[in-house]
Parts: structure tokens; sequence; C-alpha cells
């Protein structure tokens, strides 16, 4: 499976696979940039398929990574020309990324002088070997859909009765905009506060259904800030579930990994844009 469709790609996503690595904790940004020239001490500009600068622990590195977009290992050639470019261009060091591998003589070269040999490639099953890849979900999803509903105020409550006498309009405020609170908490949406109250499904699902709500201490809040204790709800609704089954696959979120060709570690996994 091609990782990209051409070298330049391949080229841009090591640097940004080295652009999340340097987002971890206790790395400093200095830059990452694709396709730069760099003078050597000879000379001689060199082009650097991405330029990796950093400060950990308060120490600058120079990072110089190749890029060798193949179907086949990568051969020795590529890793002494990586030593040469190393050798030219002092204080830095230098990392191989390929899809496939290395030769047994490139990997010997590069680990006696002490060069990076990295795959990025497509994720495989056996990167996830000893973890959780695919995981099911089945979900129920419960709501109420509300259909009618009748408001009735505390006649007892003397505050209620006195802006209701004062200002019968208070009372004709029955709409699914108004909001409720209870007690000393915030108001919320009227649907919101019936969310709390009504249970979805207690009764049976997919039928008309009839409550009436007692509350002990809600007020009905206009828009002027008036509060009118309520006395008793009723409300007609439905209740619905609906079953959604959901997997979640690992591999189908992560793009390419990186990987140590030596130790075979994954290093790092590039989630999908």
């Amino acid at each position: 499976m091609h990782v990209s469709e051409t070298s330049a790609e391949y080229e841009k996503l090591a640097r940004k696979i080295y652009e999340d690595i340097l987002s971890l904790e206790g790395v400093d940004n200095i830059e990452v940039k694709h396709n730069v020239k760099i003078k050597g001490i000879s000379g001689v500009d060199h082009q650097i398929d991405v330029y990796w600068e950093y400060k950990y622990a308060g120490v600058a590195h120079k990072v110089l990574i190749e890029c060798k977009h193949y179907g086949h290992n990568v051969s020795l050639l590529h890793v002494r020309n990586m030593h040469g470019l190393l050798t030219d261009i002092p204080n830095s060091s230098g990392i191989l990324v390929t899809t496939v591998g290395y030769q047994s003589g490139a990997e010997k070269y590069a680990d006696f002088y002490g060069m990076g040999l990295k795959l990025i490639r497509k994720p495989q099953g056996s990167d996830w070997d000893g973890c959780i890849q695919i995981v099911n979900i089945n979900m129920e999803l419960l709501s109420n859909r509300y259909l009618n509903f009748k408001l009735e105020f505390d006649g007892n409550h003397q505050e209620t009765k006195d802006k209701a006498e004062a200002d019968p309009s208070v009372l004709s405020m029955l709409s699914t905009d108004i909001n409720i609170k209870d007690g000393d908490t915030e108001p919320c949406a009227f649907n919101s506060w019936l969310d709390r109250h009504v249970p979805v499904g207690a009764d049976g699902f997919g039928v008309e259904l009839e409550k009436i709500l007692l509350p002990e201490n809600s007020y009905l809040i206009s828009k002027d800030g008036c509060e009118l204790k309520l006395g008793r709800i009723i409300v007609t609704y439905i209740s619905s579930k609906y079953e959604q089954e959901l997997e979640i696959d690992a591999m189908k979120l992560v793009e390419v990994v990186l990987q140590d060709f030596k130790s075979g570690a994954i290093e790092h996994m590039h989630k999908n844009e």
C-alpha cells in the first residue's frame, strides 16, 4: 500500500511527523523545514529533504532527514551519502526514512556511525499487538419529544398572586421559549427542565403519554426577570429509543507510523487529518 503518491509528498509527510514529535513535552520547536539547502564547510550547497532543529533540556539539536520513497530496501550507497553530509555539515545528526527497509550493509554502516534508520509506512494490524485495536460500542439513544403542555401557577404563593393581579399578561407566557429554575439554581430552557423531570421510557416507548409534575420549588422566569411559582405542569410526550452500533478501528484513525528499523519500536503514529 503506497504511503504517498510522490517523493515530495512523502518528504512533506516526514516533516509533519517531526512537527508532531516537537509538540511533545520538553521539546522546544525551533524549526522544521522541507527541501532546504545548507552550505557545508566545503562550500558546497546540499539539498536536505527535511531539516529539523529543536531544543531539548536547553541543548540545541540539528537533524538532517533524507527520505527515500522506495518500493525496495535502501542500499548502502544512500547511507554512505548521508555520512558524507554529516561530515560536511558538522554538529548535526542524520536520519534516513523509507517505506520498506534497508539492506544489511546499510544497517551495519548506519549503526556504526550513529545514524538513525526509520520507516514511515502504513499501519499494520500487528502494530496493535498487546493493545486494543477495535472497539465495538452498542448504544441506546433515548429521548423525549414533547407534544403539548399546560402550566398552572401556585395559587397559594402570595408573590405570584400579586404579580398576576398587577399584570395578568404574565400568565400567558406559555411557549417552549420560557425558562424555569429550581430554587436557587440557574434558569434553564423549559425543554431542558422537562428532560430532568420526565424519565425517558419509564412508561413505555413510541406511545403518547401524559405526566403530571408537581414541582415543589420551581419558578417560571419571564423575559423581564419576573418569577412566578409553578403549581402543576401537565405534559404530553412520546419517548423514543434508537439502537446504534459503532465500531472504532484504531488503524483507520492512523495515516502512517514512524518505526525505528533496528529495534522495531513504534515511535509515533500520525493521525489522519
